[in-house]
Order: structure tokens, then sequence, then C-alpha cells
């Protein structure tokens, strides 16, 4: 009996020894793995929404909106990339994310419909997310999470201060923006977005101000 024990025991711990750590180590996160998984989708979906209306402002003749969008559309693609590096981390299988169905409508009902986004992930959908993964400890994650959240509530204050004379004042508004945009820069780490670079280091991530690239306006 102690034999078979034994030799069951030796089993069970070969077959561990078998599983590759960084599999084993996926299995200790499989809250931090969805809540990366969702986040990434999240942000690859608002990515592909800001390009559509950032080349739909840009129709519209609002090129300093249309830069605007594809500076922002820019930081939303480095959040996805950060949660997609911790999914690999992780040994999870990081597939593409399609491009999903959504309106286009005016830059007028664009800039609201971004508005009202930025402000659910500000207010909703990133604290929540870091609650929920805090038991799990795994700091990277919580990092990108902060990160996030903090290069949210720069776009929010942002195209609030553009939304908020809608409609009445948008094309006095949109003038001015297309005369005063400057140029656009963001945090290749963090996604912080910036018409001057901070230095000596980035104020989100903390990084040298050497990571911040400056964005191309639309074409």
């Amino acid at each position: 009996m102690i034999r078979r024990r034994a030799l069951r025991t030796s089993s069970a711990l070969a077959l561990l020894a078998a599983v590759p750590w960084r599999l084993a180590r996926s299995h200790a996160y499989p809250i931090t793995v969805a809540a990366m998984r969702t986040a990434q989708e999240v942000e690859m979906g608002v990515y592909y929404r800001y390009t559509e209306f950032g080349r739909k402002a840009r129709q519209e003749g609002y090129f300093g909106i249309a830069y605007l969008f594809t500076a922002f559309g820019s930081a939303e693609f480095i959040h996805a990339s950060n949660f997609g590096r911790i999914l690999a981390r992780l040994n999870v299988e990081v597939a593409p994310i399609q491009k999903p169905d959504f309106k286009v409508g005016t830059t007028r009902e664009n800039l609201l419909i971004a508005a009202n986004g930025e402000a659910h992930s500000v207010d909703g959908f990133y604290p929540r997310l870091l609650q929920s993964i805090t038991p799990e400890g795994h700091e990277d994650a919580m990092t990108a999470v902060r990160f996030a959240w903090e290069t949210e509530k720069q776009h929010r204050d942002k195209i609030r201060q553009i939304q908020r004379w809608s409609p009445a004042f948008f094309e006095q508004v949109a003038s001015e923006i297309d005369k005063k945009s400057g140029q656009y820069f963001v945090c290749q780490i963090c996604g912080n977005t910036v018409n001057v670079v901070p230095t000596p280091r980035c104020p989100v991530c903390k990084n040298a101000s050497t990571q911040y690239r400056r964005i191309d306006p639309p074409a």
C-alpha cells in the first residue's frame, strides 16, 4: 500500500514537472488574464474607432480634431499592446483583435461618443479593472492599467473642452483648434499624450522623455 502511494506521488510530481513553468504561472492569475484580454479588446476597439473618427473629421474639414483623434488613437494602441505583452508573458495566446462594427457619425456626434466613452473608462472601467486584479498581485498588469487610466483622464478632459461647446459654437471652436492644435507627442511606454514633451521624464510612467514620439497629422 505504501509503495503504491509512493508511486502515485512520484507520478503526480513527474506530471507537474512536465508542465511549463510559464503555463503554471498563467494559471496563478486567472482574473488578471481575463482582465487583460478584456482590456486589450476594449483598447483596440477604441483605436479602430478613433482612426475612423479622425478620417471623418478630415473629410469634414476639421483638421485639428482629426489630428487629435489620430494622437489619441496612437495612445490607445499602446495600451492595447501593453496588455497583449502581459498576456504573452503569462504564456497566453494573443490573438489578433478584429475591427468591431460601429457607427461613424458626424464629427460633432463622434466627439460626444468619444467623450462618453472616455468618461466611462475613467469613472468605471479602469477603476473596477484595477480593483479586480489587485488581489492576485501581478505588478506589471496593475501598472499597465494605471498607465491607461491616467492617459484616459487626459483624453476625457481634452475632448470635454471641445465637446462642451457643441453645437452652438462648434464651428468657432473647431476653427480655433485647427489654428492652435500644434503637435502631438505620445509616450511609447504609457501612452501619455501631450503637445509639448515634458522633461526630463514622463509624468505618468517616469521614463525618460526620449520615449516620446511625434505623431504625424493624418494625411
